[in-house]
């Protein structure tokens, strides 16, 4: 039985589960699915016979399903936002396939991007996500979903749509779409890795008001010797969404946080 405090959703259609994996590299390779669930996405990539494979699951209700089918072992109940996942994978890097859980998705992908930033670990990431969530990831500027969430996940990823799910491929069916999306690491992080707190700071203080142009957010965080020395009036007269991330990354380095 479902249980809506997890934010499960199930995967119903296997055909759907084939082309989320179809050109996936599994095979061989150290493999982290978060929400096992139903096993809809778990039993094809079993049978890939990945390297290592490990599934987080928080309804421990689910283990007798996993025990009938022999996957148990390869399991660990436990809330994915306190997973360390490079314990998991101790040899070396490792990819993410997951539908993940809606209710903590946004949190998950912050986390994965902090990861990634301090230890460039994860090779690839193939996640669902909430059709709106997942537009707000790959918004561009001067778009209104563009935000933190773009700017945090373009620091370390190309980010590709992969597929469109339609609510009707799932139990119970959520209110809205799905998407899948494909991050691909960048040869070389965006920004520092002692920078990624610094950059959630700086996105948030810009976006918490993102209608507002940028001028009293600037002289806010910036010296007046960073701004006349960079030159940040020019942005002034714009607002957040106005901003290209690259402009972010910038704005990253030049603060002293």
């Amino acid at each position: 039985m479902y249980k809506k405090r997890y934010g499960q959703n199930f995967l119903i259609n296997n055909n759907i589960s084939k082309k989320i994996l179809f050109e996936e590299k599994i095979t061989n390779q150290d493999i982290l699915e978060i929400g096992t669930g139903n096993l809809a996405l778990t039993k094809l990539i079993v049978t890939e016979k990945p390297k290592k494979f490990i599934g987080i699951e928080v309804d421990t209700d689910m283990r007798d399903v996993y025990l009938q089918n022999n996957i148990l072992d390869n399991i660990i109940f436990e809330d994915a936002l306190s997973v360390n996942e490079r314990k998991l994978f101790k040899n070396g890097n490792f990819s993410i396939i997951s539908n993940l859980p809606f209710n903590i998705s946004s949190e998950l992908i912050i986390k994965w991007c902090r990861i990634q930033c301090l230890y460039k670990c994860i090779n690839s990431m193939t996640l669902m996500f909430q059709k709106e969530l997942a537009e707000r990831i790959i918004a561009k500027k001067n778009t209104k979903k563009y935000g933190r969430l773009s700017i945090l996940c373009s620091a370390f990823f190309l980010i590709e749509e992969k597929l469109k799910v339609s609510k009707n491929n799932f139990f119970p069916k959520p209110k809205v779409d799905a998407t899948v999306l494909k991050f691909i690491p960048h040869k070389e992080n965006k920004i520092k890795p002692n920078k990624f707190i610094t950059l959630e700071k700086l996105t948030r203080i810009f976006f918490n008001e993102r209608r507002k142009k940028n001028k009293k957010k600037i002289i806010k965080v910036f010296s007046d010797d960073q701004i006349s020395e960079h030159n940040l009036k020019r942005f002034y007269d714009l607002r957040p969404e106005n901003l290209d991330n690259k402009v972010f990354f910038e704005l990253c380095d030049i603060l002293k946080l």
